[in-house]
């Protein structure tokens, strides 16, 4: 089973917000799987012990140095904790506080250590969350499935859920014909069916209330589409998950629901590159670092996007956005994170992509809102 921690937009923002003189952020692939944790254990060891030899000894005093290292060592001598894992971990820590993050996204394992957070690992998660939740919808049964990655979570069961279109018709069956003055035959079908979508939907609410998660249908026409009709949830995916009936398994019908998330995703990308080439044109697209930093420091970047895997180390000024590229050491940053934040601080909105899904060579392409 996978267990995730994705965390929100405004989480996400009170983290590039936060200012320490050391930060530890470490990034490593981890096993759902119980029995294989001891290596990721292990190498969650290493990596501390790797980002602590990073740690400057005048950087912090002997009481703050020693929090430190015990909420790292906590994290590594927690059976439960590592007994309950996804496909990656982020673990942010500073001398007075440790947060960890399991993530459904597939890292590069990371160690760096910096006076502010390393936060491209956690941003994909957020960008392109990998978890879903599956509507299996016919007339007279109702699932919704939770799935993270291509595995099914589980069955939720939801209250006030209607188990199907019959009961919410308080008949044997929506199909039959009805007494004389009253709604007959297809037409009176569909206004079955109707009732039935809006109670599904009502129910769905307390699930997806507040939440951006995608929303996937499996549903055999014409339910399908009276459902959508009257659909209240943003973030419905529009197209059928392929080869999939409301009779299919849990696991054929994520695995399928997976396939179409990921052309979602490379559809959205896409367009954003489309968009890139459109405005580079008239100089409010650019992938120049020391542009992004410059409008970014004054609120000038609508949408950043960045290769989750490289850092490029130095710092950029605080008051005109000017860059200084320097070694990596405690006394810098990784400049890309740094991007990432300023953008998200004012209102921006980030993608961590690889560097495949970028307009241009360079490790990161800005959308601007004026023409630098």
């Amino acid at each position: 089973m996978f267990y995730t921690d994705i965390p929100t937009t405004a989480e996400i923002r009170r983290l590039a917000e936060v200012r320490d003189p050391v930060c530890v952020s470490l990034a490593l692939r981890t096993t759902p799987v119980t029995q294989e944790v001891q290596q990721d254990r292990i190498k969650f060891a290493n990596l501390a012990h790797s980002a602590l030899e990073q740690v400057p000894a005048m950087a912090l005093g002997k009481a703050d140095r020693a929090g430190l290292e015990a909420g790292l060592a906590d994290i590594a001598e927690d059976d439960e904790f590592w007994a309950h894992q996804s496909e990656s971990l982020v673990v942010f820590a500073t001398p007075e506080r440790t947060r960890t993050y399991r993530l459904p996204n597939h890292l590069v394992d990371d160690a760096q250590v910096s006076d502010r957070l390393h936060l491209p690992p956690l941003l994909r998660a957020v960008a392109f969350p990998h978890n879903a939740v599956v509507l299996v919808l016919g007339q007279n049964a109702v699932r919704v499935i939770e799935m993270t990655g291509n595995a099914p979570v589980g069955e939720i069961r939801v209250t006030g859920m209607p188990t199907s279109a019959a009961e919410v018709a308080r008949k044997a069956s929506i199909a039959g014909r009805s007494p004389k003055g009253r709604l007959q035959g297809s037409e009176g079908q569909k206004v079955h069916l109707l009732a039935f979508a809006r109670r599904v939907d009502s129910a769905l609410r307390s699930v997806l209330a507040g939440r951006d998660t995608p929303l996937i249908v499996v549903a055999n026409e014409p339910l399908r589409s009276v459902f959508l009709s009257v659909c209240s949830h943003g973030a419905v995916l529009h197209g059928h998950p392929d080869g999939v009936s409301e009779t299919s398994s849990d696991t054929d019908i994520a695995a399928a629901a997976r396939g179409l998330i990921d052309g979602h995703y490379r559809d959205e990308v896409r367009a954003l590159c489309d968009t890139y080439a459109v405005r580079a044109g008239i100089r409010r697209a650019t992938s120049k670092v020391t542009d992004i930093a410059r409008s970014s420091t004054f609120g000038g970047v609508d949408t950043l996007m960045v290769n989750m895997e490289k850092t490029l180390s130095g710092r950029i000024d605080p008051e005109d956005g000017r860059v200084s590229y320097a070694a990596e050491g405690a006394e810098t940053y990784d400049i890309l994170s740094e991007l990432a934040c300023r953008t998200l601080l004012t209102g921006g909105r980030v993608l961590s992509v690889r560097q495949e899904d970028l307009p241009e060579v360079e490790p990161v392409a800005a959308l601007l809102r004026h023409p630098v």
